[in-house]
């Protein structure tokens, strides 16, 4: 929620990922430029993860963050957040209303949604698995 600047993680060999800044009301000045230039040249990108917070859903800034991605043509791929924070009843609300809008607005957005908890580790591991199999660590195995 404070990072300024983008941060590199390399993994092992396999990929790097890269922690951007957030869009919302902390966003950095240079936020568009920095950003932007890094999405349109990154040639080797292979998805981008936009995080909404689980409790207050999809706000103005993530529309915003929506429509550069689907003007740009970039996979993505939505993640909520805060799981853990939200009663049943606004999560279930939430995660319907960002269904229906990935459904009927969006073109590039993985029709998956991943619901997280930092707190309590709540769906990371599929989330991990996911990155996993986008990055070719874990390659697709057909169902019998």
């Amino acid at each position: 929620g404070h990072t300024k600047k983008m941060n590199f993680f390399k993994v092992g060999k396999y990929f790097t990922l890269v922690d951007m800044p957030g869009y919302g009301y902390r966003a950095p000045q240079d936020f568009v430029e920095m950003v932007e230039a890094y999405l349109q040249e990154r040639r080797n990108l292979k998805r981008t993860f936009l995080l909404v917070d689980g409790v207050v859903g999809l706000q103005k800034t993530d529309h915003i963050a929506v429509e550069m991605l689907e003007e740009f043509g970039i996979p993505y791929v939505m993640v909520l957040t805060k799981i853990d924070r939200a009663s049943k009843g606004l999560l279930i609300r939430n995660v319907l209303k960002i269904q229906e809008f990935v459904k009927e607005k969006t073109q590039g957005c993985f029709p998956q949604l991943f619901l997280v908890s930092s707190l309590e580790f709540s769906g990371i591991h599929l989330l991990r698995c996911f990155v996993a199999h986008v990055t070719g660590i874990l390659p697709a195995v057909e169902a019998e």
